[in-house]
């Protein structure tokens, strides 16, 4: 996967450039003093307990230390040295060059009339105009082989080193502390002062991670119980809050005849063993009659680590991720699983480190086969930034919207309390506000991102298969399982850190990052229904938003031949104007009722901090994002497809797939007394849908008719003026094949 770098001698500067050798030389015959360390954007994970000012309650600590984090959680477990022999795997970030210059393109590649518009970079032309050079990464190198790491490979676009290590030589190349301790059974451990590098390095190096595993992304998904194959069906009579197959949400939001994804190519972040993944998926499809996913497995290691072990926790989330993305899109060109070693999350030998999930988001830009890549994973924005992990993502997604690239982050599933994981301590069955401040609140990284689409959560209601109205995702406190309570809501909220991208600026006045950009269903009342290790269970989540935005952006890109490159500008400037293609969620909060206070963000009209500005309609999306392309039509396709035209009386046969509707169209003349269109026969339970003087849809009609497991369908007009009728034809959770439509008038 990586170049790997060859040994160096230490200090024989004939073998470096001048830059290098200069670079290098107070390094030369001993380590650095400690008068000539300089500091970089990595903070001490655990910080003495006396050197804070607590806020909030709970923060007592028996250990002496608190996790830097929002709130500055306790820890209550005693901390000790790391074991000096301890293995670890670290990724060093160096600094891109020419950051101004590289923001200034990345607003000028995606601005209609600029002489950058659409000229998005190739890695190597990255590479050569913001990337370290090759003498600043060798000196890293070099620096890293004298203080005794091993293994060291260098990413392909020069911005990060990773290299094997541990205690010893964390201390010698950083000038850090390594502490350790138990938590439920697993080992943790973290630097407990400032990592820091020698003065020749500075402004080289900018963080090192890996460092630490106290606080670490996980996934953003809410499973629900198991689906019972024996429970009755439930047939709607009425707008109401159901479960979904995944290929029903291209019904919901209405993608109408807009073409699957079919020529797109997406990436998932994943970690671990994914043959239960890829076997789920397999069965997903079989089941609703949709073609072989074409799937990709990149295994993305640091260094020296080669551990792929099964997470039997994660499957669910990878599961949701590839299945809705299937689902939604109709089908894509191929299915990228950028899967990170060493996944044991949940696991008794809990390594999971933020360091492997940075390199799996390098490795899809330094890819560049994947035009939008989903990320279902987040964590406490404040633990990132002082780790260091948001300055290095930052830079990863700035290189993928100069190629045309676009990170979907769900923005979290704890509400504005992402810090604590959304829990609260229980006394005799009242939620009290402990361990923190209700009105303290936080945000979720990478989702504050300004490089990425920040997706939020919605509760959505239908009726059949047909949008009926959403509220912003709030499913409330429940049990979490250890003896707290857990709020389920999606993230939403202003970033501590991050500054306002000028597309958000200029629309809504903010001067820091806000999030989300939209939203889609995310409830586990109404999420998903995704087969889990060969069973269904109803899953929901902001983990399930964004990958249903990912197969919407899928559709749009291979319509568009995939030129467009980071949506975020142009969905600013152009919804406030097209009211149309998104759905404006206006009621629901993200937080909690306590005491007479609301706390949280509200839903509001237009863009609020709840849903962003609400969930998009596909079909009218995709002819807006469309014109954010080249204009080109989709490589190797055919168009739209065309209506099919009927004649009074005289059947045809019709087939298709989830998701895919067929379109048919009748001119009926002056003086009828009525007008019928029917469906029967075949295999498949499909729906119609009619509509007079325009195409019909599941969510834009004048009659349906949706019987459950039946193809025979009919809609009957009295006195229908003269003109023309269409009709839809679509398919609920299976293939449609052999039906026949006909329209007739008296």
């Amino acid at each position: 996967m990586f170049g790997r770098i060859q040994e160096l001698k230490t200090c024989n500067k004939a073998l470096l450039p001048m830059a290098l050798a200069l670079a290098v030389s107070p390094l030369c015959g001993h380590a650095a003093t400690a008068t000539s360390w300089a500091p970089i954007k990595t903070h001490a994970a655990l910080l003495k307990a006396a050197s804070v000012s607590p806020t909030g309650v709970g923060q007592a600590s028996a250990s002496g230390y608190v996790i830097n984090a929002h709130g500055k959680p306790a820890v209550k477990a005693q901390v000790t040295a790391l074991d000096s022999s301890k293995v670890m795997h670290v990724a060093v970030s160096v600094n891109l060059r020419n950051v101004d210059q590289l923001q200034a393109f990345n607003k000028s590649v995606n601005t209609p009339g600029s002489a950058n518009y659409r000229k998005f970079l190739t890695p190597d032309q990255f590479k050569a105009a913001y990337a370290p050079t090759d003498a600043q990464v060798q000196a890293v190198v070099a620096h890293l082989q004298q203080s005794g790491f091993t293994n060291i490979e260098v990413s392909p676009n020069n911005t990060l080193v990773y290299a094997d290590g541990n205690a010893a030589a964390v201390s010698t190349a950083f000038n850090a502390t390594m502490k350790s301790y138990t938590e439920n059974g697993k080992l943790k451990f973290a630097n407990d002062s400032d990592a820091m590098v020698p003065q020749a390095l500075s402004g080289i190096i900018g963080a090192v991670t890996g460092l630490q595993n106290v606080s670490v992304k996980h996934p953003l998904s809410h499973i629900g119980a198991q689906i019972s194959s024996a429970a009755p069906q439930t047939t709607q009579t009425g707008p109401t809050n159901v479960l979904h197959p995944p290929t029903q949400f291209p019904l919901i939001y209405d993608a109408g005849n807009t073409p699957t994804a079919y020529n797109t190519t997406v990436g998932i972040i994943t970690w671990g063993d994914l043959t239960q993944t890829l076997a789920d998926l397999n069965t997903m499809t079989t089941v609703n009659g949709l073609n072989p996913v074409n799937t990709k497995v990149v295994k993305v290691t640091l260094s020296g680590e080669k551990d792929f072990s099964d997470d039997p926790g994660g499957d669910g989330e990878w599961n949701l991720d590839s299945q809705t993305i299937t689902g939604t899109s109709g089908g894509v060109k191929q299915l990228v699983f950028y899967d990170v070693a060493n996944g044991l999350y949940g696991g008794a030998d809990d390594e999971l480190t933020d360091a492997g999930i940075t390199a799996a988001y390098n490795k899809a830009v330094t890819d560049n086969i994947a035009k939008i890549i989903n990320v279902s994973l987040g964590e406490d924005e404040t633990a990132s930034h002082e780790a260091g992990n948001q300055a290095a993502d930052d830079a990863i997604f700035a290189q993928a919207v100069a190629q045309g690239q676009t990170f979907s982050v769900s923005s979290g599933d704890q509400g504005v309390y992402t810090a604590t994981g959304g829990e609260f301590e229980t006394n005799a069955g009242v939620v009290l506000p402990a361990p923190f401040s209700l009105s303290n609140y936080s945000q979720s990284e990478p989702a504050t991102s300004p490089n990425v689409i920040a997706v939020g959560g919605t509760e959505v209601t239908t009726n059949g298969t047909a949008y009926a109205g959403e509220i912003a995702w709030n499913d409330g406190i429940a049990d979490a399982g250890d003896g707290n309570n857990r709020i389920w809501a999606t993230g939403g909220g202003v970033s501590a850190f991050e500054a306002a991208p000028a597309w958000q600026a200029s629309v809504l006045g903010a001067t820091a990052r806000q999030v989300p950009d939209i939203a889609f269903d995310a409830s586990s009342v109404t999420g998903a229904v995704i087969y889990i290790q060969g069973q269904k269970y109803g899953v929901g989540g902001t983990s399930l938003a964004s990958p249903i935005f990912v197969g919407t952006f899928a559709r749009a890109q291979t319509y568009a031949n995939n030129s467009i490159g980071f949506p975020a500008s142009h969905m600013y400037a152009d919804f406030p104007s097209h009211p149309s293609v998104f759905h404006d969620v206006t009621t629901g909060n993200n937080g909690v009722y306590y005491a007479g206070t609301t706390y949280g963000n509200n839903a509001a009209a237009g863009w609020d901090l709840t849903t962003g500005f609400g969930s998009l309609d596909i079909s009218a999306f995709n002819l807006l994002a469309y014109t954010w392309g080249d204009g080109t039509p989709p490589s190797g396709a055919t168009p739209p497809p065309t209506p099919t035209q009927l004649t009074n009386n005289v059947a045809v046969t019709t087939q298709g797939t989830p998701g895919v509707a067929q379109q048919f169209y009748l001119t009926v003349p002056a003086g009828k007394t009525t007008l019928t269109f029917r469906t029967s026969g075949g295999t498949g339970d499909v729906s119609i849908y009619e509509k007079n003087g325009s195409a019909a849809s599941a969510t834009s009609y004048d009659y349906m008719s949706a019987h459950a497991n039946t193809n025979t369908e009919s809609v009957t007009i009295r006195l229908p003026a003269a003109g023309t009728y269409y009709l839809t034809v679509t398919g609920a959770n299976a293939i449609f094949s052999g039906v026949s439509v006909v329209a007739s008038y008296q």
